[in-house]
């Protein structure tokens, strides 16, 4: 095995790697009884889906109608300027879509021409009172999820082809994954993320993996001291984590967020990165910094389909979504544990109770996978900090003991009391001359 090992490395050295990446579909067998997760079920975009869609007959007619509205936005007739620019690209569509067999150059150009048209038209606020009035309320908000399905994908250039306006596409994931307009710039522009995104799904999946400075984390990263504790915690984890075994470092005991509230360990906001987590560990007590996020009846689709898009063939990524949710699964075991994070503005939810959130993070499966090395030290120095006796037994005396602001006062008054007893004790065996 060594053998193999040294000599496969650089042995051959040929790039495989096509001109274009491709829309790679769900396996079947993660498909499997969880079509309503990966398949849509009003509008289909694209051709993996278009033919035989039981509401054809709904969408179809509003698809036409959309795309007349839009190629007329500048009261001209941009249709054939719009099919001439996608057939140039022909080609690489068809790769896109994995050959997209059964359809000629011009069928294909039509259909992704009309689906590009709605898509865009969906992104804009003040056009859902057409689409509603279309769709029936359930028609739209079913829209909603099939936009995000990995599936259902149109390539991303298209959008600005059609909407060329350069903010549009940063305002809506900005709206979409902030709620505001806090991002002035796509993080991918101006050589800030590589390549362009395939599709929006993995626009989604840069934005919320890319650290937008925020009221909230600005000024904690403007401090001096949490510049300095970011710095030494930082350069811990690569030289600490060596010197355990393969097995420690993917095994570590882990407990939910109400045992670690009963350890000593306070829960902090850190930004709306998914990969912003950290640990930081103090005398007697110690805080776990984790990112802000906000629960729809939609997450569960939309972030199941981002996780089959980073398990994808000639996907570059970290697992970034795959590990946060690994991740908070073991941190939120009951509706206590989202009581706690919700309590500290981590988790914010749109469902009826903190017991469908829970059954939320445990509907999207991650298949126990998780990076190694992402979240290795995090993990680590929870396990280093549960372990400590001296630390628990403060954060038990204190949970337990002090959990009245009373108790807190009469134990000072006690000292207090006991001091004076102890002064006119020696006062009495020793008077003054």
């Amino acid at each position: 095995m060594a053998d193999i090992a040294e000599e496969t490395p650089a042995a051959v050295s040929v790039d495989i790697r096509p001109r274009w990446r491709m829309l790679h579909r769900v396996p079947v067998h993660v498909r499997e009884e969880k079509k309503h997760v990966f398949e849509p079920v009003v509008v289909p975009l694209g051709p993996y889906h278009c033919r035989q869609h039981p509401q054809s007959q709904l969408v179809e007619p509003l698809k036409d109608a959309v795309q007349d509205i839009v190629c007329k936005l500048d009261r001209t007739d941009r249709k054939g300027f719009l099919l001439s620019k996608i057939l140039e690209r022909i080609d690489e569509i068809r790769h896109f879509y994995g050959g997209a067999d059964g359809y000629t150059d011009q069928e294909l150009a039509e259909m992704i021409l009309r689906d590009a048209c709605f898509l865009v038209f969906a992104m804009l606020p003040k056009t859902f009172p057409m689409i509603r009035h279309n769709l029936g309320m359930y028609g739209m908000l079913f829209m909603s999820r099939d936009m995000y399905m990995l599936e259902n994908q149109i390539p991303l250039w298209l959008i600005p082809l059609i909407h060329p306006q350069p903010s549009f596409l940063c305002k809506y994931l900005s709206s979409n994954v902030f709620g505001d307009y806090r991002m002035t710039q796509l993080s991918w522009e101006n050589g800030g993320g590589g390549e362009e995104p395939l599709h929006l799904l993995e626009a989604f999946h840069r934005t919320f993996l890319s650290l937008v400075q925020t009221p909230e984390n600005s000024s904690e990263g403007g401090s001096n001291f949490w510049r300095l504790i970011n710095k030494y915690k930082q350069a811990r984890p690569k030289e600490e984590s060596s010197r355990r075994t393969l097995w420690q470092n993917l095994n570590s005991p882990f407990q939910s967020a109400t045992d670690l509230k009963a350890k000593g360990i306070h829960f902090r906001r850190s930004s709306h990165c998914l990969g912003d987590i950290k640990f930081f560990s103090f005398a007697l007590y110690a805080e776990l910094h984790l990112p802000f996020f906000n629960i729809t009846n939609n997450s569960k689709t939309f972030f199941s389909n981002m996780i089959a898009f980073e398990m994808s063939p000639e996907t570059e990524t970290d697992y970034g979504v795959t590990s946060y949710f690994n991740f908070m699964k073991t941190l939120i075991l009951n509706a206590s544990d989202v009581k706690v994070l919700r309590e500290k503005g981590i988790l914010y939810s749109r469902l009826a109770s903190d017991e469908e959130v829970v059954e939320m993070f445990k509907s999207i499966d991650t298949y126990g996978y998780s990076k190694h090395g992402l979240l290795d030290g995090v993990k680590m120095r929870i396990e280093e900090h549960c372990s400590s006796k001296a630390k628990t037994w403060m954060a038990d005396l204190v949970n337990t003991k002090f959990r009245s602001p009373w108790a807190v006062i009469a134990l000072a008054a006690a000292a207090f009391l006991l001091a004076l007893t102890v002064v006119q004790t020696y006062y009495t065996v020793n008077p003054a001359d």
